[in-house]
Parts: C-alpha cells; sequence; structure tokens
C-alpha cells in the first residue's frame, strides 16, 4: 500500500467519521424540538367508508439530513427496520448516522489493522468484524430499554387501577403515568396520551405504542384494554391481574437468567480465551505468530479462525437463550 492510498483512506475515514459525529449532534440539538414540530404538523384525514374520523399525525420519517442518503434509503425496507431498531432503542439518531458510524470505525480497524500488519486482507478481514458492532450496540441497547420498560410495566399498570379505582378515566389514567414513571415508561405512554388528545383513536394509540416498544407484555395489556373497551367488564380487576401475572413472569425470568449463568460464563470463557492466547503470545515471543501473518496459507487459518469464532459466538447464544 503506497503513501497515496493510505492517505486517501485516512482523508476518507476522518471525512465520514467526522460526518456521522455532526449527524448525530445534530439529531441531539434538535431532538427538543421535534414534538413540537410533530404537533403542528398535525394533519386530519376523513375516509369514507367509516363514519368514524381518523387523524394521522405526520412525524420526522427521514432517514438522514444528507439529501441523496435519505432518498437512498428511503427505498430500503432494512434502512425502515433500522430506524425502528434506533426509536425502540431511545436513541435520538437517523439510520444514515448509524450507517456511517459503522462505515467510519470499519474504516479505521480496516487501515490499523494492515498498517500494522502490511497485510491488506487482514485489513479487509478487520474492517468486516468492526462493520456489525454498531449494530451489535444498538440491538444490546434496545433489548436493554424493552427489559427496562417490562421490569417498569407492572407499577405502571398499577397507577392505571388506582387511578381507576379513585374515578379517573382511561385517559386520564394513562397520562398519570406520562407524568409519574421513569424513562422508558413515562414517555412511550405520554406519546400514547398526546395521540389520542390530538383525535387518534384510543386503540390505534395503543396499537402505535406496542410497535414502538415490542413487549409481550405490553401487547397483552393493549389487547385486554381493547377487547374490554368493545365488550364492557371491570378493567380495573382486570388489569390488576394482568399486573401480578407479569410480575410472576418476571420471576421466573430472573431464575431463568440464574440457572443459565454457567453456561453463559462458559461460552463468554470460550470465546476470549483465543484471543486472549494470542495477545499473551504475542507478548511474550513476538517470532512465534510470525508465519501467520506472513505466510499466506497462515492469513487464511486467520480468517477461518475468526469465522468459526463468530459461528461459535452464535451457537453458544443460541443454546443458553431460552424463550419464556
Amino acid at each position: 500500500m503506497t503513501m497515496t492510498h493510505i492517505a486517501i483512506v485516512i482523508f476518507a475515514t476522518i471525512f465520514l467519521l467526522l460526518l456521522a459525529v455532526f449527524l448525530i449532534a445534530y439529531e441531539r440539538l434538535a431532538r427538543r424540538n421535534r414534538r413540537l414540530r410533530e404537533r403542528m404538523r398535525e394533519v386530519v384525514e376523513q375516509k369514507a367508508e367509516s363514519s368514524e374520523k381518523q387523524y394521522l399525525i405526520l412525524r420526522d420519517q427521514s432517514y438522514s439530513h444528507i439529501a441523496f442518503l435519505d432518498r437512498l434509503l428511503s427505498g430500503m425496507a432494512s434502512a425502515r427496520k433500522l430506524q425502528d431498531y434506533i426509536d425502540q432503542a431511545g436513541l435520538p439518531i437517523r439510520a444514515g448516522a448509524m450507517i456511517l458510524a459503522s462505515l467510519s470505525l470499519a474504516s479505521v480497524a480496516g487501515l490499523a489493522v494492515s498498517l500494522v500488519t502490511a497485510s491488506r486482507l487482514l485489513g479487509v478481514v478487520a474492517a468486516l468484524v468492526v462493520i456489525p458492532v454498531p449494530f451489535m450496540w444498538l440491538s444490546w441497547r434496545r433489548n436493554k430499554r424493552i427489559d427496562r420498560f417490562e421490569e417498569l410495566l407492572p407499577e405502571a399498570i398499577d397507577l392505571i387501577v388506582n387511578g381507576l379505582k379513585s374515578g379517573f378515566s382511561l385517559e386520564s389514567a394513562l397520562s398519570l403515568v406520562a407524568q409519574e414513571m421513569p424513562e422508558p415508561v413515562g414517555p412511550e405512554f405520554a406519546i400514547t396520551y398526546e395521540e389520542q388528545e390530538l383525535g387518534v383513536d384510543f386503540v390505534s394509540a395503543l396499537d402505535n405504542m406496542t410497535r414502538r416498544m415490542p413487549s409481550d407484555d405490553l401487547r397483552i395489556m393493549t389487547t385486554a384494554i381493547s377487547i374490554q373497551r368493545r365488550t364492557g367488564g371491570n378493567l380495573a380487576e382486570i388489569l390488576g391481574l394482568l399486573a401480578r401475572m407479569i410480575r410472576e413472569r418476571f420471576t421466573l425470568r430472573r431464575e431463568i437468567r440464574i440457572h443459565t449463568a454457567q453456561g453463559r460464563l462458559s461460552g463468554t470463557i470460550l470465546i476470549m480465551l483465543p484471543i486472549a492466547l494470542a495477545i499473551m503470545i504475542q507478548i511474550m515471543n513476538k517470532d512465534y505468530l510470525k508465519i501467520l501473518l506472513e505466510d499466506p496459507v497462515g492469513i487464511y487459518l486467520i480468517v477461518t479462525g475468526v469465522v468459526l469464532q463468530v459461528i461459535g459466538v452464535f451457537a453458544i447464544r443460541q443454546i443458553v437463550r431460552l424463550r419464556y
């Protein structure tokens, strides 16, 4: 790799990294005003086939603040799914910024490995390994937020039940949850309350919340409310039973995590052992692993090892992962 190629790669990497940082910072600054813009851009659409009024609230559906990137991503179903994941993780960024950040990190990792090992193949392998890292972090952040939501949901249901028993309407009880509960339960219920205040059908507003927060417990709650509003019944009693059921499921989930802790720890050790062993050998004897970097067969062995390591990670994850 010549100095010209290195300079081009460094320039492209720094440009992509700075662009991703700028877009993330811009999203954070614009987040505080987005809710007001959404309320002001409200439109009304009346359907001829229905006697009820249906309202459509326009939201920021852009994927990037870069026009050509937004047009490119708008035609991809995967971009919509990625943006849904970002929203469910509670991150104030767009899908385009996440993609640029991933490409920037991959460029930095590939360039660093190429310069250190003087091997383009290893640089490409390092870039391919680093590309999914931001998305893995996004998945972890999303799952953590959903778990936190499910942990606080029984308390939110208890607030609704207490409000109903005190004479509040269901809509007012949702407002109480929005005011009293912390993130992420409070903001999600606040959005639902604002939607129905702006004219969205109450059941549709609950369905929108289940799309923003894909929780089985929340889906059960919204289904119970939807059925009760059509058929009648004691909603406070129904929600009280549901809160107890969710707490029992959460207790069972903790017990399952305790029983699978050994398997998860074994998987982590098996994943980290080859990496730690290679680092220790390199520190103790720098010439021992030199043949792997200089011989073409060694390069293929390293690539094969990385691929098998990734396969092992997914295999161990599926073994210790239980559905409950």
